[in-house]
């Protein structure tokens, strides 16, 4: 049986096929950006893939796809989607 994981991550570290659950931000400024684009606490982001040089990368949001920088990625804090 597989061990569950409580473990905080940003969302530029899942990887490409994974799903995970938005729980907050690291910074407040660009907070009302990331609610913006569908990236809403509880609410399950797939990552889709990368570019060739790892940057930006996809999601499946809210039944959208987003593409973002890395650096903008890392400011999303998610959890393991059940």
């Amino acid at each position: 049986m597989a061990e569950q994981s409580d473990e905080i991550r940003t969302l530029e570290d899942i990887e490409i096929g994974d799903s995970a659950v938005v729980i907050g931000f690291t910074a407040i400024a660009p907070a009302r950006r990331f609610l913006e684009m569908g990236f809403v606490p509880g609410t399950t982001v797939k990552a889709l893939r990368r570019a060739p040089l790892g940057d930006p990368i996809e999601f499946a949001v809210m039944g959208g796809r987003i593409a973002m920088r890395a650096t903008d990625a890392s400011m999303i804090l998610v959890a393991e989607a059940p």
